[in-house]
């Protein structure tokens, strides 16, 4: 039942395959071309990351996989209007997909801890058989001990609603209405388990699809990551690290006055349980590789560039449930500097770090703070020819027609590899920059009195004040999508 009822559209960063090749270099893994890549997403939904990354990276190949016929309906529809031809999508149950090519990048979210055991074990048989020798697979999944506190919250609103009729959709809204009943008078549990207010708050926000996938389904098993890494071990992968970067390291990862269980970090299994023990975490992300740890020095390799708007640099950053970081500008503006022009190799950021009499030790350790903060993030390593440019400009387009008449978007990046949330006004300010650039103001004016915001008398002023606001920012759009 719950698969045929189609998922929320949504775009995650955390699968951006860049990331899961940092932390895999960090680590010191063989890892796949940062260009030339087999990408392959379980469990894909409408395929809207997938889109965005194959769009992002023209020259890597993408297959998306989904039970519901509506999801891979709508994905191949949508990445046929945009003229993504890198990508494909199969409909299909997990146990029965046929042959894979090789893949570098096997991800999947929201699906291994909510399907039944059968299913699990047919994704243990294509991340075995498909996975390549240095190839990365990344698994969400519901963790302990975080769900211990709140686990009892999800039975209580299954075996209150769970069957009270044929609709899924009413039944889910009668499931949270009875949490906010029970929430309203305060029993022994609630008592016991404060944050279980907050948690329940936070459910009755949720969109009633996201609500129905996340907490209906009958298989639903959160896993610790010691059983986690069992099984994983199992079909001969090796644990890598966690998404977010930052939870990568242990110094920052743990809050302070932890600085004891530092000692068990080169032991990585006992270190992560301690660390999910003290950071009660509910969800993980776990990056595992095909290949084992070789000390390889792949991270020198990366390029790194800065994927933001604006970046300036606080003097202490906090991170949620972390140490917090303290950046000496000294050592860190020079780095960033460097990048707001370019990006670079991290051995060429070393170097420039290096001319600017910083110590290797103080620009390592300033590159890996800004990388944990987000500050720079990793990007592709090639240049794309002129021809690429032009014809992604082209695919950008249509993605901010797109964006026209959404809230919300994500665009393509091509000098990221990722996505870029933007909404409505910035969509229509690039549009003008791309499409009217001898005449972007009276343009968006037209727009506006067509779309009735005023007769274009009275929204000139507007559209001119918009536009000028927006040009401060042109050098950002001109590195990501080449405006």
């Amino acid at each position: 039942m719950l698969e045929t009822i189609p998922y929320t559209d949504t775009f995650f960063t955390e699968l951006n395959p860049h990331i899961l090749r940092c932390i895999a270099a960090m680590r010191g893994f063989d890892i796949p071309d940062s260009t030339s890549f087999t990408y392959c997403e379980l469990g894909c939904g409408t395929g809207h990351s997938l889109i965005v990354y194959a769009a992002a990276n023209p020259h890597a190949s993408f297959i998306g996989i989904d039970f519901n016929h509506e999801h891979i309906e709508h994905a191949q529809k949508r990445a046929a209007s945009l003229g993504i031809l890198n990508c494909q999508f199969i409909q299909s149950d997990i146990t029965k997909v046929e042959q894979l090519p090789l893949c570098d990048y096997i991800v999947m979210h929201g699906l291994y801890a909510w399907v039944h055991h059968s299913v699990r074990n047919a994704i243990h048989g294509i991340i075995k058989k498909s996975l390549s020798n240095n190839g990365l697979a990344l698994i969400s999944y519901n963790a302990y001990p975080g769900w211990h506190v709140y686990e009892p919250l999800r039975m209580m609103m299954r075996e209150y609603s769970m069957g009270l009729s044929d609709d899924p959709f009413y039944n889910a809204e009668q499931g949270i209405g009875f949490l906010q009943w029970m929430l309203e008078r305060n029993p022994a549990y609630i008592r016991a388990v404060p944050s279980a207010a907050s948690f329940i708050e936070e459910l009755s926000r949720h969109d009633i699809k996201y609500i129905i996938h996340e907490y209906y389904a009958d298989h639903w098993t959160p896993f610790s990551f010691s059983e986690m890494e069992q099984t994983m071990s199992e079909i001969g992968l090796t644990f890598v690290g966690q998404i977010p970067l930052y939870l990568n390291n242990g110094a920052i990862c743990l809050p302070e006055g932890f600085d004891d269980i530092l000692s068990l970090e080169e032991d990585v299994s006992r270190f992560e349980t301690f660390k999910d023990l003290i950071r009660n975490t509910m969800f993980r992300w776990d990056v595992y590789a095909k290949n084992i740890h070789q000390d390889l020095q792949g991270f020198q390799d990366l390029h790194l560039g800065i994927v933001q708007i604006e970046t300036h640099l606080e003097d202490r950053i906090a991170l949620p449930g972390c140490s917090p970081i303290d950046l000496d500008l000294a050592y860190h503006e020079p780095i960033l500097q460097a990048l707001r022009d370019q990006h670079m190799h991290v051995k060429s950021i070393l170097a420039h770090a290096s001319e600017k009499d910083i110590s290797l030790d103080h620009a390592r350790s300033a590159l890996l703070n800004l990388l944990f903060t987000e500050q720079i993030k990793p990007i592709p390593q090639s240049i794309p020819s002129e021809e690429s440019i032009m014809a992604f400009k082209q695919m950008v387009l249509r993605f901010l027609e797109e964006a026209l008449v959404s809230d919300e978007h994500v665009i393509p990046s091509l000098y990221s590899g990722s996505g870029i949330h933007i909404n409505q006004d910035t969509a229509l300010m690039l549009i003008a920059t791309m499409k009217h650039a001898d005449n972007p103001i009276e343009w968006i004016a037209e727009w506006m009195e067509i779309q009735g915001y005023g007769d274009y008398a009275n929204v000139i002023d507007r559209a001119h004040n918009a536009y000028h606001q927006f040009i401060h920012t042109l050098p950002f759009w001109k590195r990501m999508i080449f405006v």
